[in-house]
């Protein structure tokens, strides 16, 4: 931690001082832990920020998140880089309803936002606990993640895991989610806007990339519209791939969509090309979406006759299983099946009845060898484009 008390009750924060201040401090104070009133010492060194570490082990809630040298690093920069800019910013406050202690309190009129920088992977469980704890004190949470989670697959897609998509943010409903990155050592910032997942693997969205001293606080909250073109490319690319891909061993959920396909009398080169289409709300999901999707089709609207209809219900009880709990950072879930749905109508191989109800409008084709399915793939993908072209806000 980065600020400690003294014995007169008053908080050092060690950032402010000189190494001969700070040598001086070491050798005249007795510091305590602001959170649990245990002792704490300085540990400062030529190339180590100066920081108070517990004299013994100690169960605080200081030691959540295993901070370390570049998680201190990192917090110190964006503090006083909110205070560069005339923003009220407070390290390190204490909550003790909740018992969560904040990297950074910014507070802009009556708004208060939590900025917490994470840099080590903890429990999913976690996450949500701190960040349901921040809401319920009507408190903002932003998470800036740490740059050494970052890998980036191309100019425009990033790979992702359950642990990274727990930081999407949407702070509209109007908006695709946005995700943070910093890391102390270049201080290059990255923000990754519009995201748009491909699979539950890699995300496609529009990076910036920037010192953090080249920015100002409104810009983690300005988005700029897809290049549509490049975000077409990336999953005809993806369903290429889906198309030709031969493993020679499968696991967990890959195994079981291979044993159900199995039971269905089909393999995946044949599948019609409806399945994997690009849903902006993959991300709600914990299969791929080749996974679900086919399951919708083979399962729930394959069987009907034309003009039968079906319920949002109906595939909602098939799928329940991979859906993922809603994520708080999310402003106005959307609904991934639904979506899919939608997409379907648009395509007019269903029709929209109710809101939650609707009547197949045509059979669906499969493909009887993958030469045929690609050129299917294409096609359905630039129906797509086009789709989207009309209605921009599925891809804002």
């Amino acid at each position: 931690m980065l600020q400690a008390k003294i014995k007169n009750g008053n908080s050092v924060a060690l950032y402010q001082y000189s190494r001969e201040e700070i040598a001086w401090l070491r050798a005249n104070e007795e510091f305590y832990c602001p959170i649990c009133k245990g002792k704490l010492m300085i540990r400062a060194g030529v190339k180590t920020i100066a920081h108070f570490a517990h004299k013994r082990a100690v169960d605080c809630i200081s030691h959540e998140g295993g901070e370390g040298e570049y998680h201190e690093k990192g917090k110190l920069q964006i503090f006083r880089w909110l205070a560069s800019q005339g923003i009220k910013a407070e390290m390190e406050v204490y909550f003790p309803v909740i018992k969560q202690r904040t990297d950074i309190l910014v507070t802009i009129g009556n708004k208060r936002i939590a900025m917490e920088y994470q840099c080590v992977r903890i429990p999913v469980q976690d996450i949500l606990k701190r960040t349901n704890g921040y809401l319920q004190e009507g408190i903002q949470p932003i998470w800036i993640i740490g740059g050494n989670h970052f890998n980036r697959l191309g100019r425009h897609q990033v790979k992702i895991n359950q642990f990274l998509l727990q930081f999407f943010h949407r702070f509209n409903q109007e908006s695709l989610p946005i995700m943070y990155f910093f890391d102390p050592q270049t201080t290059f910032f990255i923000k990754a806007a519009n995201i748009f997942p491909v699979n539950q693997y890699k995300i496609y969205s529009n990076l910036k990339v920037k010192k953090l001293t080249e920015m100002n606080f409104l810009d983690l909250f300005t988005q700029n519209f897809m290049p549509q073109g490049e975000l077409m490319e990336v999953f005809r690319k993806a369903k290429y791939k889906f198309r030709m891909h031969h493993p020679q061993r499968t696991y967990g959920n890959e195994r079981k969509w291979y044993s159900w396909l199995y039971s269905m009398g089909t393999h995946r080169e044949f599948l019609p090309s409806i399945i994997f289409l690009p849903v902006a709300s993959q991300y709600q999901m914990n299969t791929a979406p080749w996974d679900w999707q086919s399951r919708i089709c083979l399962e729930i609207i394959v069987p009907l006759e034309i003009g039968e209809t079906f319920s949002w219900e109906e595939c909602l009880s098939l799928l329940k299983y991979c859906i993922n709990p809603n994520n708080p950072l999310m402003n106005g879930l959307s609904d991934p099946l639904l979506e899919y749905l939608h997409l379907l109508a648009s395509l007019k191989i269903i029709s929209i009845t109710s809101n939650e109800t609707f009547q197949k409008r045509q059979d669906i084709h499969f493909y009887s060898n993958v030469e045929d399915a690609l050129v299917g793939d294409q096609k359905i993908l630039e129906e797509i484009s086009e789709i989207l072209s009309q209605n921009t806000s599925m891809i804002r």
